[in-house]
């Protein structure tokens, strides 16, 4: 016990000579953070009065070449999505036969869809706020939205010649408000989680409110904002009135545009059928602009009324109690306004949310245990049975790829939907490789199986991926329905 009393009693001065020493080091870090803080809100500043400079400095000169370098321009006819004959009903593999393994010739493989970097313009930070909490509202999509108060005052010409229009993008450039609505707009951006068509549309939708009444205004400041966001958008003229153009990463089928300095670029809004030329500056607002990527790699969050909401179930389904899925027609309405694309960058989309955790959940629980060929063949089966078959043209009387969600709102789907829905659920819900077997009249996938199976398969990177097709009712993997038999597919990779 003395023992303890002496050591407790030696411990006490060391403790209290050590006192002044944390309370050093305290003090010390606290310094050192608040160091750190103001490099960092130094850095911050620095970089955004280095943005603002460059901003200034673009437009300035942008506006001298706006003064004086417009030229003509031939409108490019508008191209039509190359339609190809499809199964006016279901393929049936009643009486195809499973073989031993047979490597089927294919034509080409096509790499998959190259990624667009991200906007290379430091934008300022946006901290998404409530629409509901800023003067200036408009509805998207059904989705209120707001914006700060914007002098209208400061956009305005009587004519819309080149000098005119010069002066003009001097004025917006140089007023306060300005930066105010570029970070609106980019706000509204993340507030929806718009992908860059979205974010096209809700600048046009936000020029439409703050200028109901000239259509010419509507343009000028939607292509201005484009521009200050770090996209490739033009102003042009035709017919007497001004039009917002951008160029996009991909071709845009049956929309109208024209070529400038070898690039495509085409109308956000349709205005009527017109041979006449566009005049247009050729000189971009920045080298570099980033084209408005097609792939709808975000989802917009808009707001829908439960009411009108559509209800897809799999009745038909043997294999499993029907699958529910509540769709919101708000998304479906932006998806059907959506430009018509090449078909392959559907399959780059996104599910919503809401029907990617119901279908998920459903299948998962369903394909639960199953080794790699049996799960396969059941989201197989799924999608040979859970859908009615009707071919586009039947449908909607035009050529329509699916976007993920437009499955589970329309009546029907074929078998290109059926395709990219399949290779969707594989690669989320498997984890295996697929790819697209895109034959003349027919869209099918191969899958990449974990071992060896009877059937028909492709080589694709010395791997074999064997035939998957959703729209052969009873087909299992492996099974090549016979029409396609002598065919030599094209073989399209999704990912590498």
């Amino acid at each position: 016990m003395k023992k303890s009393a002496i050591l407790i009693l030696l411990l006490i001065p060391a403790m209290a000579l050590s006192l002044p020493a944390q309370t050093s080091t305290s003090g010390n870090f606290e310094r050192f953070r608040k160091e750190k803080r103001a490099q960092f809100e130094k850095y911050r500043h620095d970089k955004r009065t280095e943005f603002e400079q460059y901003r200034r400095k673009l437009n300035e000169e942008f506006a001298d070449m706006m003064e004086r370098n417009w030229k003509d321009y031939d409108p490019s006819p508008e191209q039509k999505r190359k339609e190809k004959p499809k199964p006016t009903k279901p393929l049936d593999a009643e009486n195809t036969k499973i073989i031993s393994p047979q490597e089927i010739p294919v034509d080409v493989v096509t790499p998959p869809e190259p990624v667009i970097p991200d906007i290379p313009v430091t934008l300022p930070r946006v901290t998404p706020g409530k629409s509901a909490d800023y003067p200036v509202t408009f509805t998207f999509y059904h989705t209120p939205c707001g914006i700060n108060s914007f002098d209208t005052s400061v956009l305005d010409f009587s004519n819309i010649s080149s000098s005119t229009l010069a002066s003009a993008w001097r004025r917006l450039s140089g007023h306060a408000d300005t930066e105010t609505l570029v970070n609106d707009c980019l706000r509204l951006r993340e507030e929806l989680n718009l992908c860059d068509w979205g974010y096209v549309k809700v600048v046009e939708a936000a020029a439409k409110k703050l200028y109901p009444a000239s259509a010419d205004k509507q343009a000028f400041l939607t292509v201005f904002l484009l521009n200050q966001s770090g996209y490739d958008a033009k102003l042009a003229s035709r017919d007497g009135r001004l039009h917002a153009m951008v160029h996009p990463s991909h071709t845009l089928y049956f929309r109208s545009g024209t070529i400038i300095s070898g690039k495509a670029y085409y109308l956000i809004s349709q205005s009527g059928k017109s041979s006449s030329a566009f005049k247009a500056c050729d000189t971009d607002f920045r080298k570099g602009a980033t084209p408005i990527r097609m792939v709808m790699n975000r989802i917009p969050a808009f707001a829908a009324d439960k009411t009108k909401y559509r209800t897809y179930t799999s009745s038909k389904w043997q294999k499993a109690p029907p699958v529910e899925v509540k769709v919101n027609p708000s998304v479906i309405e932006f998806m059907n306004d959506y430009p018509i694309l090449d078909w392959n960058l559907y399959g780059l989309s996104q599910l919503s949310p809401q029907v990617r955790s119901t279908i998920y959940a459903a299948l998962s629980v369903i394909i639960e245990g199953m080794d790699a060929v049996e799960a396969v063949n059941t989201l197989l089966d799924y999608m040979q049975t859970g859908f009615e078959y009707m071919t586009d043209g039947n449908q909607f009387g035009y050529e329509k790829p699916f976007f993920f969600d437009e499955n589970f709102y329309y009546p029907a789907n074929d078998c290109e939907d059926r395709a990219i829905l399949f290779a969707e659920f594989v690669k989320s819900l498997l984890g295996l490789d697929v790819v697209y077997l895109n034959y003349p009249r027919h869209l099918a996938t191969a899958v990449r199986l974990p071992y060896d199976i009877d059937g028909t398969y492709v080589t694709v990177d010395g791997k074999k991926y064997y035939v998957c097709d959703p729209t052969c009712i009873n087909g299992k993997a492996g099974i090549l329905a016979a029409v396609y038999s002598a065919s030599r597919p094209k073989v399209v990779k999704i990912t590498e």
